[in-house]
């Protein structure tokens, strides 16, 4: 199974910060002019570039072939939660290389993506271009490294061959998937970085299959011509088909949790705005830490779900609008419990499910539910312990007005080390310094797809 990432990003994401000064340069300047930069890029290569560039091995048959097959892959694309879609067409660009060489490949790149996604999937042509540029960029690039690091054209051999493939492998992972990450945090304000490392992480085993698919497709297409490589094109599809439903069964848990979370709603519609909120800022803290990406996604599950277990209390409780006597609070307090044994009904939310339990604890002891030790809380659950009381103290109640952000954090820090773990509450304040937590707005549906 392969995979590469496309980018959907011409609609630039403007800084949420209400202080931010207007750059010198206009966005949709800028971003009117990647796209053409990207396209024009593998022309200039081939042009200017050295004689590596320029070696070719035209087979009007395979290229033909590949051109159907190019075009097949990219008007599948799958989906994925984060934005953007994957194909299986590196599969086809690295054996394009093996056989074709570094400009042929790129050429078929070019012109597939542009055929596909404006006439088959109808995107906009700056996306085309931009994704078409990209790729044939990638390849020519990538294919370069092959030829330099002594490959040959037509016939690849597992022996003297083997090293520049996993060469040009490698870069053409490292150029796709950077230009994508650099791309996706430049939409969404997040670190790129962090980006291309969960990209990385997620990508690896993907990509080695895609060199090595991509080197069996060559030699196949040596050895038993084009029937050998149509019938290679069955297992191209069932990767495919296994991509899709890794990207559904994302999907799907995805809307589960929004499902969880918008059934507060019809309880408590405040309940259903704090958790949003409260969600957004659990996932900057866990980044602001340097947690994987993986466990940021569970915590903001978890974060969405937290307050999950009210449904089971009696509403004229939950909407009290004054503050609740202490029966009342003794009923409050099995909340988490009762979320919990909801949310662990999903396999693969047990994780976010222990948070949920686990998200009233305090280092003190007093927290509930009662006889949890330290090794009992995930640091997901303190994250959200400590968002989840700033965001109660900086929204207004029935029976009182929020605090300023200032004013919240000091509370915090002044309970830091009893009420709340350190660790998020000194996370909360230097992104409140730093300008990288600015208060939530009320619209939740663009907080919910975070993931």
């Amino acid at each position: 199974m392969g995979r590469r990432l496309e980018a959907e990003l011409l609609t630039p994401v403007e800084p949420k910060q209400a202080t931010a000064k207007p750059a010198a340069w206009s966005p949709g300047f800028l971003w009117m002019l990647l796209p053409s930069f990207l396209a024009a890029l593998p022309v200039l290569l081939a042009i200017f570039g050295g004689p590596e560039v320029k070696q070719t091995r035209w087979d009007v048959v395979g290229v033909g072939v590949w051109f159907v097959l190019l075009i097949l892959a990219e008007a599948l694309p799958v989906p994925m939660i984060r934005g953007g879609t994957m194909t299986i067409a590196s599969i086809l660009d690295v054996g394009a290389i093996l056989l074709f060489g570094p400009w042929v490949a790129g050429a078929l790149d070019l012109i597939t993506t542009l055929a596909a996604q404006m006439l088959i999937l109808r995107q906009r042509p700056g996306d085309a271009t931009l994704n078409a540029g990209l790729y044939a960029s990638t390849t020519i690039l990538a294919g370069c490294a092959y030829l330099a690091a002594g490959g040959s054209l037509g016939s690849p051999r597992l022996g003297p061959d083997l090293l520049p493939v996993l060469i040009a492998g490698s870069l053409y992972f490292m150029l796709n998937t950077g230009a994508v990450s650099l791309l996706m945090g430049t939409r969404t304000g997040e670190d790129p970085g962090r980006i291309w490392r969960h990209q990385f992480r997620d990508g690896i085993p993907q990509y080695a299959l895609s060199i090595g698919f991509g080197l069996l497709f060559a030699r196949v297409r040596v050895a038993a011509g084009i029937p050998g490589v149509l019938l290679l094109v069955l297992p191209l599809l069932s990767a495919r088909y296994a991509l899709q439903l890794y990207a559904d069964l994302k999907e799907d848990l995805a809307s589960f949790v929004r499902a969880l979370s918008v059934v507060l709603d019809a309880v408590d519609p405040y309940t259903h705005e704090h958790s949003v909120r409260v969600a957004e800022y659990s996932v900057r803290v866990a980044r602001h830490l340097g947690l994987r990406e993986d466990e940021v996604e569970t915590i903001h599950y978890a974060a969405l779900c937290h307050d999950i277990g009210k449904i089971a209390q009696h509403p004229e409780v939950i909407r009290k609008p004054e503050a609740l006597d202490h029966e009342e609070r003794r009923l409050m307090m099995r909340h988490p419990e009762a979320g919990a044994r909801i949310v662990g009904q999903i396999r693969a939310l047990r994780s976010a499910a222990a948070m949920v339990r686990t998200h009233h604890w305090r280092p003190d002891g007093r927290g509930y539910p009662a006889g949890l030790g330290d090794s009992d809380v995930p640091l997901g659950a303190r994250i959200i312990h400590a968002c989840d009381a700033f965001d109660a103290m900086t929204s207004d109640r029935p029976y009182r007005k929020g605090l300023p952000a200032q004013r919240a954090l000091a509370e915090l820090r002044r309970h830091s080390g009893s009420q709340f773990d350190p660790r998020p509450v000194a996370a909360l304040s230097e992104l409140h310094e730093s300008g990288g937590l600015h208060i939530a707005p009320r619209d939740s549906e663009l907080l919910v797809e975070i993931f």
